[in-house]
């Protein structure tokens, strides 16, 4: 209904201005014909648009002319013009035959009619059609910069969600009461005490300068992940093993921010932390194809409990999802199961232009 509408305010006000402007040239040339001719004749010519541009409308959003199919969109865009403008100078022609003399005597046959209006009128057709064309585009564009910039407040509000969650995970009692043990274990004077400080310090601090940032590089996240192992590792002590693999010319590529930290936290305590054996956390960042692969695995015990049937899992793991596709869109992905009875891995899997694409927001 609103393209219709739109469709009536549109040709009203061209069939007025053709008319007038029809009459006027009629009246300095002395040519034969009256106001009411006029006015009938563009009326008709522009009122037959009604039926159509609606159609036109939706065929235009239908192959709009952008992405990887812009040449086949563009040549589809050109055979719909054409095919619109014939139909209408056969409708028109059709109307006009019902009284010919009115419409300057027009032929009471319809297709020599047409044949007429295809060598006066095409031209009006054509703009008529670009007029359409671009404004359906420029909608088009209009609503993705919207969306973009929802999507934008979305992922902000979820990276400060983020930094809030895991401020509170890490202040949650069993951290603090394992952080305690650990320091109290701590008896001598010596580097260990100081080096759990610092990585805690480090910690925090990293938190709270990335607070207000939607997206952090590898490195960064990188850094927060070290800490974070360098602390649980003073708890958990030689039962953890850790083994990245990262290629140095990643590390600038964007991630949402805080989102390694957790699937870490989540490898060493459904996997190392429940058994006293000792476990494996690996973390790999490796360019595949046009793609940009990022693994954190757990090598756990067959004793353990599965890490997906885990409430932290059914938390970070959807979270981590989520936060990728606002950010990427379907051009990301997050995978996370059970490779085979003692190893789990999450992957995050970024397109290529991640590679410093992206700044910080």
């Amino acid at each position: 209904m609103r393209y219709v509408l739109v469709s009536f305010a549109v040709t009203t006000g061209m069939a007025l201005f053709t008319s007038l402007q029809v009459y006027m040239q009629m009246v300095m040339s002395s040519e034969y014909g009256s106001w009411k001719s006029s006015l009938a004749w563009n009326a008709v010519v522009w009122y037959a648009w009604i039926p159509l541009i609606p159609f036109a409308i939706v065929l235009c959003r239908r192959y709009a002319v952008d992405g990887a199919r812009r040449g086949e969109h563009l040549f589809m865009q050109l055979m719909l013009a054409t095919g619109f403008i014939v139909v209408h100078a056969f409708t028109s022609a059709c109307l006009m035959s019902l009284d010919p003399k009115l419409f300057f005597f027009m032929p009471s046959d319809p297709r020599l009619g047409a044949d007429r209006l295809l060598t006066t009128n095409a031209h009006w057709g054509l703009m008529l059609y670009a007029c359409i064309f671009a404004f359906v585009h420029m909608m088009i564009y209009f609503e993705r910069a919207q969306a973009e910039v929802v999507a934008r407040e979305a992922q902000r509000t979820e990276a400060a969600t983020a930094q809030l969650s895991a401020l509170k995970r890490h202040m949650q009692p069993h951290f603090l009461f394992n952080s305690l043990n650990a320091l109290v274990s701590m008896q001598r004077e010596g580097s260990m005490e100081q080096r759990f400080t610092v990585r805690l310090a480090d910690m925090l601090r990293i938190l709270l300068r990335n607070a207000d940032h939607a997206t952090a590089s590898l490195a960064e996240e990188l850094a927060l992940v070290d800490a974070y192992i360098e602390i649980e590792r003073t708890r958990l002590g030689a039962r953890l093993h850790t083994r990245l693999s990262i290629s140095d010319n990643l590390l600038d590529c964007r991630l949402p921010s805080f989102i390694l930290q957790p699937l870490v936290e989540n490898a060493i305590r459904h996997g190392v932390s429940r058994t006293l054996e000792s476990g494996e956390v690996a973390l790999s960042a490796q360019r595949v194809g046009d793609e940009i692969r990022i693994d954190i695995s757990n090598f756990c015990p067959a004793a353990a409990e599965p890490a997906d049937a885990s409430v932290g899992n059914r938390m970070t793991l959807p979270n981590c999802r989520r936060r990728l596709a606002l950010m990427y869109g379907d051009s990301a992905r997050f995978d996370a199961g059970f490779v085979d009875r003692n190893h789990f891995r999450a992957s995050i899997i970024l397109p290529g232009a991640a590679h410093g694409a992206l700044q910080t927001a």
